[in-house]
């Protein structure tokens, strides 16, 4: 089963993708640069920059920029910027400035593979000249910064087995932590759902129930606290079901007052050419409506119809 939504279009001439960029840039012709983006995969969108460049003299991610502003230009962007350099911008937004957006560091980090880690600390440290740990632990503290260091180390274990005789272990160590006087630091038992793939972390809270005879997330709220407390779930929520944890996600970014529309952006960019046919699945079955609905009660104009047809996907069965 195919999962992602955007694919490599066959057929694709780049010189002329670009030269209907350009006249469409000139005449602001929005749903016109929508159908061009999105209807090639994100590799197609990057060779597109060169004979734009070298017809024109200008950069293209620029050129939307003078053009367009708000939701519509920030959305054009992301769908430009390759999805190791749209999680670097969004990483650095979420530690520059007053405050960090710990949610954010929490969704990118624990949603991403060792080796989409790597090459984003890469990045990192060649566009903003520091590297992510640095930038991270000086806006972090405590066990949430220490976990986060652990994710950042790309060491993950990515096999899909449970190491059935080490089980019992990691339990035992979880259950031991609940009590100050068994010297063992909550961060030491639990900094296993950093490290180990989802089939270990699965058995290993299923032996935690089978010991306490309580559910393992109404132990976790209890028993942690902060930051911490909320990576460690969202690791936990991403070993059991990655898209549904997204879909989930995307339904956050749209509660309350105002839609964070950047966040909203990054998930549906970031995830088109992956797993968007699951979380639209997994939106549905979590939220009773289309996530296509959500767009239309949430965005407006070209910013909405831009996302209702990165949703839709640019194949048809």
């Amino acid at each position: 089963m195919a999962t992602a939504k955007i694919h490599f279009k066959p057929y694709f001439d780049e010189v002329m993708a670009a030269e209907h960029l350009e006249k469409a840039l000139r005449n602001k012709e929005k749903l016109k640069i929508l159908e061009i983006l999105i209807s090639v995969n994100n590799t197609q969108r990057q060779m597109i920059r060169t004979p734009y460049k070298t017809r024109y003299g200008k950069d293209l991610e620029e050129e939307i920029k003078k053009a367009f502003s708000g939701d519509f230009e920030d959305f054009l962007a992301a769908l430009l910027r390759t999805p190791t350099k749209l999680d670097v911008t969004e990483l650095n937004r979420a530690v520059k400035g007053l405050g960090t957006n710990e949610k954010n560091l929490i969704e990118i980090l624990t949603t991403r593979t060792n080796e989409e880690i790597e090459a984003t600390k890469n990045t990192y440290f060649m566009t903003y000249g520091k590297s992510l740990e640095d930038a991270i632990s000086a806006d972090t503290s405590g066990d949430f910064r220490r976990l986060l260091i652990i994710i950042l180390q790309a060491k993950r274990e990515e096999s899909g087995f449970a190491d059935t005789f080490k089980v019992g272990n990691h339990a035992a160590q979880i259950l031991k932590s609940f009590d100050k006087k068994s010297g063992v630091e909550k961060f030491e038992a639990f900094k296993i759902f950093a490290i180990a793939n989802g089939a270990h972390a699965q058995k290993v809270i299923e032996e935690v129930e089978r010991q306490s005879g309580k559910e393992f997330q109404k132990l976790a709220e209890k028993e942690l606290s902060g930051d911490f407390k909320n990576l460690i779930l969202s690791l936990i929520e991403t070993s059991r079901n990655k898209p549904r944890f997204l879909a989930n996600s995307i339904h956050l970014a749209t509660k309350g007052m105002g839609t964070r529309d950047k966040d909203l952006i990054r998930i549906l960019v970031s995830r088109s050419e992956n797993d968007l046919v699951l979380i639209e699945h997994e939106f549905q079955v979590l939220f009773g409506k289309p996530l296509t609905q959500l767009i239309k009660e949430e965005c407006k104009a070209e910013y909405r119809d831009g996302l209702t047809m990165l949703v839709k996907g640019n194949t048809r069965p």
